[in-house]
């Protein structure tokens, strides 16, 4: 007997269930807001993944653009130096004379 009420509420609980409910078509106010409502999270989520990223790449996408800039900063800075250089050795040879 026990089996038997169990087994017969479990199906009418199961066939409740299965009962479809009537929705309300959503005008299009209510469209306009859920689609609104759902983009703006997103895009604040959205948002902060993009900064998240930034912060990260800046890391190291800025080291390496700093390590660039002083490189050629660095070569520009000895090849000022070395024709500065060779422009005093040449006046120096000029100036000098043979005895």
């Amino acid at each position: 007997m026990k089996k038997i009420t169990f087994i017969l509420l479990s199906a009418t609980t199961g066939l409740a269930s299965c009962i479809k409910e009537t929705e309300v078509p959503l005008t299009k106010q209510q469209i306009s807001k859920k689609i609104d409502s759902i983009t703006t999270i997103r895009i604040k989520d959205l948002d902060n993944m993009a900064q998240q990223d930034l912060q990260r790449r800046m890391k190291i996408e800025v080291k390496i653009k700093v390590d660039s800039i002083l490189n050629v900063m660095k070569i520009k800075s000895d090849s000022a130096v070395n024709a500065t250089t060779v422009a005093k050795a040449k006046d120096t040879a000029a100036h000098t004379t043979v005895k």
